[in-house]
C-alpha cells in the first residue's frame, strides 16, 4: 500500500468498500468474530477491492495509530479462513503514516460470493457504512451472479401448466421454426419453460417460463409488473413481459401518435428483461414529467459490466439470458435484436441522457429528455 493510495482512502468517507476502525485487537473470540463479520460484509458487497483501516477514529477520521504486537497477515488469514465459508482473500500491512502505525487490511474482489459466517450461518453485507445481515433476495442474487444457482430455471411449485399462455407458446414455437402444439411436454421441458421436480417427478413452470409465457406472473412474483407515473396519473400494467411491452407501447402510442418513442421503448424493454426479479419489493417503474423521462428497475449492472462500455462489448454479460433469448424470438418491435447496441444509439442520439448505476441500492436508471424533446 503506497502512501498516496492510503492518503486517498483516508480522505474518503466510509462506505460499502471502506471502513475505519480505531483499534485492532484479536485476543477474544468476540473480537475475532467482529473482524470476520466486517470482512464478509465488504467481500459480499458489490464493487472492487475493499479496505479496513485500523488506527483511525471512524467519526472524526483522526489518526490514533495501533499497536502491532502479535498481529500478522498470517494470523488474520487463519482467523478468517476458519470462520468464513468460502474463505476471503486478504492482505494485511502495517504502514507508517504521520508518525503513527496504521493497519491496512485489503479485501480482494471475490468471485465466490456470497461468503458466510461459519459459526452462525449468517451472510453479511454493507449498507452504506454499516455492516448488516443480507436479505433473502440479496443472498439469492449473489448466488446467481456467482453461477451457483440459476434463477430462471427454478420451478414454481404452486403453478401448473394452466398458468401458461397456450397461444403465446404456440407463437414462440412457430417463430422458432417448430411445428408442434403448445402442450408438447417434451418440447416445453427441453426449452426450459417447464422443469421436472426431482422429488415427485411432476412438471412445473419455471420462473422464467412464468415471466415470459405466464397468464398472470404477478400471482407468483408480486413485483412482476410495470408502473407508469404519467404526470399526475398512475398506470399499472400487469401480465407477462411480452404483453407488458405491447400494452406499454400501445399506451404511449395512443397518447403521442406523431412522436417516435423508440428510445423509451428500448429502455423499458431492457428494464423488464434484465431486471433483478429476486427483488420482490420493487417493480420496474417509468416516470414521465415535464423535465424528463425516467426508467428505473431493481438490478444494477453485473459486476463485470461498466457503464462506459455498455453497447461496446461483442458479447456483453446479461442478467436473465434465457428470458432475453426468448424475447428476441417473440419481439415484434425490434427492441432486442441489436444485442445491447440500443444504449449506444440512445447515447449518440441524446448526448444528455443520464445512465445511473447504484450498486448500494441495486438500482439501474436511464433518464431521457422529456417527450417533447424526443
Amino acid at each position: 500500500m503506497d502512501k498516496y493510495k492510503l492518503k486517498m482512502l483516508l480522505e474518503s468517507d466510509e462506505g460499502p468498500k471502506l471502513d475505519f476502525k480505531q483499534s485492532l485487537s484479536l485476543e477474544t473470540d468476540g473480537e475475532k468474530k467482529e473482524l470476520v463479520k466486517d470482512v464478509i460484509a465488504i467481500a459480499n458487497s458489490r464493487g472492487g477491492r475493499g479496505y479496513i483501516i485500523f488506527g483511525v477514529e471512524d467519526k472524526t477520521k483522526r489518526i490514533v495509530g495501533i499497536k502491532d504486537e502479535n498481529i500478522s497477515e498470517e494470523k488474520i488469514q487463519q482467523i478468517i479462513s476458519s470462520r468464513c465459508d468460502p474463505p476471503v482473500s486478504i492482505k494485511f500491512e502495517i504502514v507508517e503514516y504521520d508518525g503513527k502505525k496504521l493497519g491496512v487490511l485489503t479485501i480482494y474482489k471475490s468471485s465466490l460470493r456470497p461468503h458466510q459466517m461459519v459459526q452462525n450461518g449468517v451472510f453479511y453485507i454493507r449498507r452504506g457504512s454499516t455492516t448488516d445481515v443480507a436479505r433473502r433476495e440479496e443472498i439469492a442474487s449473489m448466488f446467481e451472479e456467482s453461477g451457483s444457482i440459476n434463477f430462471e430455471m427454478s420451478i414454481v411449485r404452486n403453478a401448473n401448466l394452466n398458468d401458461l399462455e397456450p397461444e403465446l407458446i404456440s407463437i414462440f414455437f412457430r417463430r422458432s421454426g417448430i411445428s408442434s402444439e403448445w402442450g408438447n411436454l417434451i418440447l416445453l421441458e427441453s426449452f426450459g419453460i417447464v422443469q421436472r421436480d426431482r422429488e415427485n417427478n411432476n412438471l412445473y413452470p419455471t420462473l422464467a417460463g412464468i415471466l415470459v409465457f405466464g397468464k398472470y406472473p404477478e400471482r407468483f412474483l408480486p413485483s412482476a409488473y410495470l408502473t407508469i407515473e404519467f404526470f399526475d396519473q398512475i398506470q399499472i400494467i400487469c401480465g407477462n413481459i411480452y404483453s407488458i411491452i405491447k400494452k406499454t407501447i400501445n399506451f404511449f402510442t395512443q397518447k403521442y401518435p406523431q412522436t417516435d418513442l423508440w428510445a423509451l421503448f428500448e429502455a423499458i424493454g431492457n428494464a423488464l428483461v434484465h431486471r433483478d426479479y429476486y427483488d420482490l419489493t420493487r417493480c420496474t417503474a417509468v416516470k414521465i414529467s415535464e423535465r424528463s423521462i425516467e426508467v428505473a428497475n431493481p438490478g444494477c449492472l453485473l459486476e463485470s459490466n461498466m457503464i462506459f462500455s455498455m453497447g461496446r462489448e461483442i458479447i456483453p454479460r446479461r442478467r436473465n439470458p434465457w428470458i432475453y433469448q426468448k424475447m428476441i424470438i417473440l419481439d415484434d418491435n425490434n427492441l432486442f435484436l441489436k444485442a445491447g447496441k440500443g444504449i449506444s444509439r440512445i447515447r449518440k442520439t441524446y448526448p444528455n441522457v443520464k445512465i445511473i448505476n447504484i450498486n448500494s441500492q441495486n438500482t439501474f436508471k436511464i433518464i431521457l429528455p422529456p417527450i417533447d424533446k424526443l
